[in-house]
């Protein structure tokens, strides 16, 4: 396996920093991993046995910064510097990053990709896809995939819930909306009332994972992936169960025609300490 770190630019020419692994033998077929919330390309330790496991299927594995990065984080964009970070960015946005590394993958002669999102990762993944429908993806992998409103909720109580509406609500209509209003779910307590309003609350662009919707429900971007997906999450995920597991189960069924589910025993959200189980479910289903 061979390792290179690598600077992609999304579409609006923010620099995103990753690393690619890359097999041994000549492969045209990529997993791109798109990471959650506040997150990294780095941070997570399940990550080190996924580059293990795609090289060893010959598949190249490229694991990259997008905009969510961290809470709040610089970035370089052309000659100068941005902040954004998961507190201020927007959801929609994920388009533009999602778009230039799949740009840089294919000028790189990888034509088969598969499309891969850990918690809010899902989410852009599955968006992206809906709104592309990009012929060189071929799979999706979806590892612990979230609804995300009742998500928060579920980490708020009903004050936090109900001042954070609030606030955001009024910011978004005095057109403040990168003013950071509290909310407890993020380290730093603070996320921007545009992010809070049209990413967290119910009805948002992100808003179409409904495990809370009820098993039966259903969800039109879910229904229109066509490809093959492949879900992977734990029996104690704290994120991704908001609604008992069968109901989670049913709901992901329901909706995606294609779908393949694995539940790891002892896996919580970040697989911690199941990283060689989410290394033998990825082995055999690849």
């Amino acid at each position: 396996m061979k390792q290179e770190l690598v600077r992609i630019n999304s579409i609006d020419d923010i620099e995103q920093v990753g690393i690619l692994y890359a097999p041994n033998n000549i492969t045209n077929k990529i997993v791109i991993h798109v990471h959650g919330l506040n997150g990294n390309f780095y941070e997570n330790k399940f990550l080190d046995t996924l580059a293990e496991t795609y090289t060893n299927k010959n598949y190249a594995f490229l694991t990259f910064n997008n905009r969510g990065k961290d809470y709040i984080s610089e970035f370089s964009k052309g000659d100068t510097s941005i902040i954004i970070g998961g507190s201020l960015e927007r959801f929609k946005d994920c388009l533009l990053d999602i778009e230039g590394v799949i740009n840089w993958a294919k000028e790189k002669g990888y034509s088969e990709i598969t499309l891969e999102g850990h918690s809010y990762g899902c989410n852009k993944i599955l968006y992206y896809y809906n709104k592309k429908k990009d012929d060189s993806i071929n799979k999706i992998v979806l590892l612990a995939p979230c609804d995300i409103p009742s998500e928060g909720k579920k980490f708020l109580n009903k004050t936090e819930y109900e001042i954070a509406k609030e606030d955001s609500t009024r910011l978004v209509n005095e057109r403040k909306e990168q003013e950071l209003i509290d909310f407890s779910v993020m380290a730093n307590g603070k996320i921007a009332a545009g992010t809070y309003y049209y990413d967290f609350l119910p009805g948002g662009e992100n808003d179409f994972i409904r495990y809370g919707d009820g098993e039966n429900s259903k969800s039109p971007i879910l229904n229109s992936i066509n490809l093959p997906v492949l879900i992977i999450f734990g029996n104690i995920d704290e994120c991704v169960l908001t609604q008992p597991i069968e109901i989670v189960k049913k709901y992901l069924e329901n909706n995606i025609s294609n779908c393949k589910i694995e539940v790891i025993n002892g896996a919580d959200h970040s697989y911690t300490n199941k990283y060689e189980e989410l290394g033998k479910v990825i082995e055999d289903n690849f």
